[in-house]
């Protein structure tokens, strides 16, 4: 069990004045029996009216507007989160994990680089679809694919970037989705934040033995209590941290800062 302190932060500049801005932005923990939210607060600046929703797969948003002229918004999440993973609960997985999605289905190469994983897998001796083979398809996505931030971008699908052997934890987790999904795990995409400094991450949570358990492929390990989870669902598109729309010039850029570190009680 480990209580950790997160701070969240984006600076959203526009490329001129805007009004009529409505707003979504999924930076809030997600509420279920492995993560507690215990005193988060939020603000977005500026804003004349914010409120706090549920999307179709549990994942909190803060949704509102900001009506008069602006080139810009700010956005704060901050607070404490216990993660204890002891607490973890039996869960049904919806169908709608079982299956590809816009992001993650799958083609020639993902379909062979499966084929080649479930060869070694048998090969070894192995012939179960728990956890030891959800290991060897993360380990798969760790060896063919390299770090590269630009490399890919959002909407880049799991076999373009399978492809390209380059991309981010959004492209990592989408190949290893799909591979799982081909073996008939039920598979979900994941947003949040692991313990240190930078920005929001990405990984994937598995449906085994009746649990969801997570597996962060773009570090080759299982998630533990060092992670905070904002939303999930069936890829990348379901957990955008920010959508919107407004009336005024349509350039923006994004500086995204994520901090979390393990505090005392």
């Amino acid at each position: 069990m480990k209580k950790l302190h997160f701070h969240y932060e984006m600076q959203l500049q526009l490329a001129g004045p805007a009004i009529d801005h409505y707003f979504r932005f999924r930076c809030l923990p997600y509420k279920e029996d492995v993560q507690q939210d215990m005193d988060t607060s939020f603000y977005v600046e500026p804003a004349g009216f914010l409120r706090e929703i549920t999307d179709g797969f549990g994942s909190r948003c803060l949704t509102g507007e900001a009506l008069a002229p602006h080139e810009g918004l700010h956005v704060v999440s901050r607070g404490n989160v216990l993660v204890d993973h002891s607490k973890r609960k039996m869960a049904e997985a919806d169908p709608v994990f079982r299956y590809p999605s816009h992001f993650t289905e799958p083609e020639e190469n993902i379909r062979q680089l499966y084929e080649n994983v479930m060869g070694e897998y048998v090969r070894s001796g192995d012939s179960g679809r728990g956890i030891f083979f959800v290991r060897r398809l993360m380990e798969a996505v760790y060896r063919h694919m390299s770090y590269v931030p630009g490399a890919t971008d959002i909407h880049t699908t799991a076999a373009q970037a399978l492809r390209g052997g380059k991309g981010v934890c959004q492209d990592y987790t989408h190949i290893l989705l799909s591979m799982c999904r081909m073996a008939g795990i039920p598979a979900r995409y994941a947003a949040g934040a692991m313990i240190g400094e930078g920005a929001t991450h990405a990984w994937a949570e598995v449906w085994l033995e009746g649990m969801w358990l997570g597996a962060d492929p773009t570090n080759c390990c299982m998630t533990d209590e060092t992670y905070i989870k904002f939303s999930h669902g069936r890829d990348y598109g379901d957990c955008t941290v920010d959508r919107g729309c407004f009336r005024g010039a349509a350039g923006q850029q994004q500086r995204i800062y994520v901090k979390v570190e393990e505090t005392t009680w």
